[in-house]
């Protein structure tokens, strides 16, 4: 094991969070082998950049459960897109979740 992570370090390059060609040629890598490879223009952008916005200075490791993929019918990867903030979706209420199903006269308050 102790020379297995020898050679890897060995092999290793150090890429930057500055040095955004280096993490598109690493996501269009590892997208490589993926049924979607064909789309990596497309979705490794999108997919350095999501991790780049939730990236807090000074952390080694980003919490992923703070990107959402959103998946809609009838879509394409070509309608791909990286949304930065709140997204409303015509899903429906859960009604075990225990919120309203209904508000009458409801303002929204934008900040």
């Amino acid at each position: 094991m102790e020379k297995a992570l020898e050679v890897i370090d060995e092999m290793s390059i150090p890429i930057e969070l500055n040095d955004r060609e280096s993490l598109l040629q690493a996501a269009i890598t590892s997208l490589a082998s993926k049924v979607v490879s064909q789309h990596s223009d497309i979705l490794a952008p999108i997919a350095v950049d999501a991790v780049l916005k939730i990236h807090k200075e000074g952390d080694f490791n980003v919490d992923l459960r703070n990107i959402h993929v959103g998946k809609v019918q009838a879509g394409t990867i070509d309608d791909s897109e990286l949304i930065d903030g709140l997204v409303f979706t015509n899903k429906k209420v859960s009604h075990s979740a225990g919120g309203p199903t209904k508000i009458d006269n409801a303002k929204i308050g934008l900040i």
